[in-house]
């Protein structure tokens, strides 16, 4: 079989641009050689391997996986099943964080859930007298993000873990992180080859604001004065973003766009500097000092109005028997110290582990998605 009968026949099951990536793949061959050369011979080894990536990709399979490599800002990264494939889109993330790094000598950088490594290590690179340290639940991206690294000589600390657990105590002048933030039963799920991707790193398994308000609620307590958090969201999720960076006392939150005038990042900074008052020291110190508080009118055994009534209800369900409850009405400083606190208007208030999490109404669209329920894991009494 020659080149070109080769091409012809697979450019029956597949796409034309694609028959001839995996061809030249195969073959070893260049366009060129496909072009001035269709009619040089193709080996019986090479034949095979194209027959097969045909039918992989005719499966529905993404090129990327196939040949196991993808280009993203000029430079070739391996891919695997393991982590997600580069999209154009992450361009703007860099670019932002390149914007935010400038001006700093020796910046100390984090990106979490790195996958491949493609942003730390195109910031790495663009950095290099910069700290990057990146982290990823996934042992296997963790292996794919470090040979990706080693074979662009980028200088990146790769940490296995979950979000913030391996930097415990540290503190950057810029996170960064790609998060899941498809909605769980989202039908884009099952398109365009995302079945071949890894779940984990598209879906947090909830609403798809899971990832970003864990992260978003952790970052300040390791930027340092004046750091940055960007981070990637979907075309829908702008404003609660924005929303999630001002409760976590964030400064200027902002959504930028993507070259299509899409939402695509959003980010704020840490300001320093910020003297809690005494009442913001005592609802610091009760928030932090139990697992779970809910800042209510009334108390647990007798709501006064029906929105706490909802928050008990709701942790309840949830199986937590034994939560701390303050009633504001009982102390007008507190009642209007805990809004200022949270940067949150409205309550009830709820805080696990000393995050705030929401007031009624987003407490009943995290416990209708199941994600209440994991953040109370380890704390709920079933």
């Amino acid at each position: 079989m020659t080149l070109f009968e080769a091409l012809t026949a697979a450019r029956q099951r597949i796409d034309r641009l694609d028959a001839r990536l995996l061809l030249q793949h195969a073959t070893g061959c260049s366009h060129t050689d496909l072009l001035a050369r269709p009619e040089t011979p193709v080996s019986a080894p090479a034949c095979a391997q194209f027959a097969e990536w045909v039918a992989r990709r005719a499966a529905g399979e993404p090129l990327a996986y196939i040949v196991g490599e993808v280009e993203f800002r000029g430079r070739v990264f391996q891919v695997s099943p393991a982590v997600l494939i580069p999209r154009p889109e992450t361009e703007v993330l860099i670019d932002l964080a390149l914007e935010k790094l400038a001006g700093l000598a020796n910046p100390k950088i984090l990106d979490l859930g790195t996958g491949s490594g493609i942003v730390a290590i195109s910031l790495a690179l663009k950095c290099p007298r910069a700290a990057v340290v990146a982290v990823d639940l996934s042992p296997e991206a963790i292996s794919v993000a470090r040979n990706n690294a080693g074979r662009l000589d980028a200088n990146v600390d790769f940490r296995q873990g979950d979000w913030f657990s391996p930097v415990a105590g540290e503190h950057f002048d810029l996170i960064v992180s790609n998060p899941p933030y498809v909605a769980d039963g989202d039908p884009h799920l099952e398109l365009d080859g995302l079945p071949f991707e890894p779940r984990l790193a598209l879906t947090d398994g909830a609403d798809g604001l899971a990832c970003i308000r864990h992260i978003a609620g952790a970052a300040a307590a390791h930027l340092n004065p004046g750091g940055w958090l960007l981070f990637e969201h979907g075309y829908d999720q702008g404003a609660a973003s924005r929303n999630l960076l001002t409760a976590a006392a964030l400064k200027s939150p902002t959504t930028f766009p993507d070259l299509a005038g899409i939402d695509r990042v959003s980010g704020a900074y840490f300001q320093s500097g910020v003297i809690m008052t005494d009442v913001q020291q005592r609802i610091h110190a009760t928030v932090t000092g139990s697992p779970v508080v809910l800042y209510m009118k009334g108390d647990a055994s007798f709501p006064q109005c029906g929105f706490s009534s909802m928050a008990v209800q709701i942790l309840k369900a949830c199986g937590v028997k034994d939560f701390v409850t303050v009633n504001v009405l009982a102390d007008a400083e507190i009642r209007n110290g805990v809004k200022e606190y949270a940067n949150w208007p409205t309550i009830p208030q709820l805080y696990i582990k000393g995050q705030f999490v929401g007031g009624s109404d987003i407490m009943k669209e995290m416990y209708q998605a199941g994600e209440l329920q994991k953040m109370l894991e380890g704390i709920a009494q079933v």
